[in-house]
């Protein structure tokens, strides 16, 4: 276990996590994480073990709410785990709009400041190879988060979550990544399935007498991370064959991502907590096993900006946390505001 990082603590501690599960030994590492994060309120994304979600709740002394996904195929939850009362909990399933749903507390802080604050948690839809169809539909997600909240008395509030989606001006980092995936790829790691689609060879397929998982373990990957390597077109591997690893074509490739979503929320007048106190700092939360977006946010109202006292990502340089590294493929992120 990695040694607790010693911080004071001068208002609410909020946190958000897309977990990984799948066995004991990674709840195990997740549960090893959230106890050293030591926050008031936890926002969990990709919920598709709930009994061990509540268990974990539970161990950490926690409540739960679940947010049931709005597609009734899909087994990935939401959930938030909090200490401290909560006033009033909504979960809203946009069925047709939204993959995941939109979960809603109202949280009472026990401060004069800020005595209630709303919690909002997201996990905005993926689709990465099919480039602005995938924002597009985050941006429709996004809209019916911001309809419902318009219709709710005014509160200050976050929006907390796994967004999938890039900030104006954030560095994506491309060409390192792609030359992973085809480093895995040569390695006979990644094989195409009947879609022609890039699937990891799983090491429990047909048990581990097959070596995999030590092969994995020799490519740099964590077998246990193998559900967070994205599932790419087979189309990708000979058009990234040879790119190189270069900050300038990172650049090149990034600004052909588009970037609807959190350029929507800095309009209404959210704030970046990350970006707020850490202006240039990169921030990467995704993938743990090789870096290259910042992907999970908390988005602040206006009127909380000077209750920021502080954010950062968890794994990252500047709070180090080895268990972070393969207890998910995201890194959690944490703000504090005072209360």
């Amino acid at each position: 276990m990695s040694r607790t990082r010693k911080t004071a603590r001068r208002g609410i501690r909020v946190a958000t996590y897309n977990i990984l599960l799948g066995g004991e030994r990674r709840l195990d590492l997740v549960r090893h994480v959230l106890r050293r994060l030591d926050a008031d309120i936890v926002a969990l994304q990709e919920v598709r073990e709930v009994d061990r979600i509540r268990a974990l709740a539970r161990d950490l002394d926690m409540a739960m709410f679940l947010g049931e996904p709005s597609d009734p195929d899909s087994p990935m939850h939401t959930a938030i785990l909090t200490r401290l009362p909560v006033r009033a909990w909504r979960n809203r399933r946009h069925h047709g709009r939204m993959l995941r749903s939109h979960l809603h507390c109202d949280i009472e802080t026990g401060g004069r400041e800020l005595p209630l604050l709303g919690v909002h948690c997201l996990h905005l839809a993926a689709r990465f190879g099919d480039r602005n169809k995938g924002e597009a539909r985050r941006i429709r997600e996004i809209g019916a988060v911001l309809t419902d909240i318009a219709d709710e008395p005014a509160l200050p509030h976050i929006l907390i979550g796994d967004f999938n989606a890039l900030s104006p001006g954030d560095d994506i980092l491309a060409t390192s990544f792609f030359r992973r995936m085809n480093d895995l790829r040569r390695a006979g790691l990644l094989v195409a399935g009947p879609n022609g689609i890039l699937v990891p060879l799983d090491p429990d397929a047909k048990g581990e007498s097959n070596g995999l998982a030590d092969r994995w373990r020799r490519a740099g990957v964590d077998p246990r991370l193998l559900g967070g390597i994205p599932a790419l077109p087979r189309v990708v591997s000979p058009l990234t064959v040879g790119l190189p690893v270069s900050r300038s074509m990172d650049r090149l490739l990034g600004r052909m991502i588009e970037r609807w979503t959190v350029e929507r929320l800095l309009k209404e007048g959210y704030i970046d907590c990350y970006r707020h106190v850490h202006p240039r700092a990169r921030g990467l939360t995704c993938a743990t096993w090789q870096p290259s977006a910042r992907v999970d946010y908390i988005f602040a109202t206006e009127d909380l900006a000077p209750h920021v006292l502080g954010s950062d990502v968890v794994g990252g340089r500047t709070w180090p946390d080895p268990d972070a590294a393969v207890a998910s493929d995201h890194y959690p992120v944490v703000a504090e505001f005072r209360v």
